[in-house]
């Protein structure tokens, strides 16, 4: 069957809930460790169809992937957004990753944004890859900026200029 990449529906909230809290359980990806309650993560799919953010699904009879791009709330940061997204593990390495971000910077790009910035862990090295595909670069490290276990982790910081060539 071939998964569907396309801008996300109200009809993908469960569905979305649902792969979030599978990623997130996983514990190497996200920096949270389960979904938030769906009334919560309801309001944040609110606010990003309030603010006309780009919010795309993969799609293969339910919900695999997501990428979302939140707007900065500050007037002056307005021209930036900041990138999330994960994939259940059963479709990553079969392109799904590129797919979903290259269709999220295309909505960035037609709501007005200039600037998309995201943290990933450093040892995420197939996410790294991917950014560095899409022309994201490296802008600084945070040092020991995840603890779980008692496992420290640093994070890499990376934006993408959308104006740039």
């Amino acid at each position: 069957m071939s998964v569907d990449v396309r801008d996300a529906a109200e009809s993908d909230l469960a569905g979305c809930h649902r792969c979030l809290d599978d990623v997130a359980r996983e514990g190497r990806w996200l920096s949270r460790l389960s979904a938030p309650p769906i009334e919560h993560y309801a309001a944040f799919v609110a606010g990003l169809r309030e603010a006309n953010a780009p919010q795309v699904v993969a799609v293969e009879r339910e919900v695999v992937g997501w990428c979302d791009i939140i707007p900065d709330a500050s007037p002056v940061r307005a021209h930036v957004g900041s990138l999330g997204m994960g994939l259940l593990a059963s479709h990553r390495g079969k392109g799904l990753g590129q797919r979903l971000l290259s269709l999220a910077l295309d909505r960035a790009r037609q709501r007005g944004l200039e600037r998309i910035e995201l943290s990933v862990r450093h040892d995420n090295a197939a996410a790294r890859a991917l950014y560095e595909r899409l022309g994201f670069q490296i802008e600084g490290r945070r040092r020991r900026d995840w603890k779980c276990d008692g496992i420290y982790r640093d994070s890499i910081l990376m934006a993408l200029d959308l104006g740039a060539p």
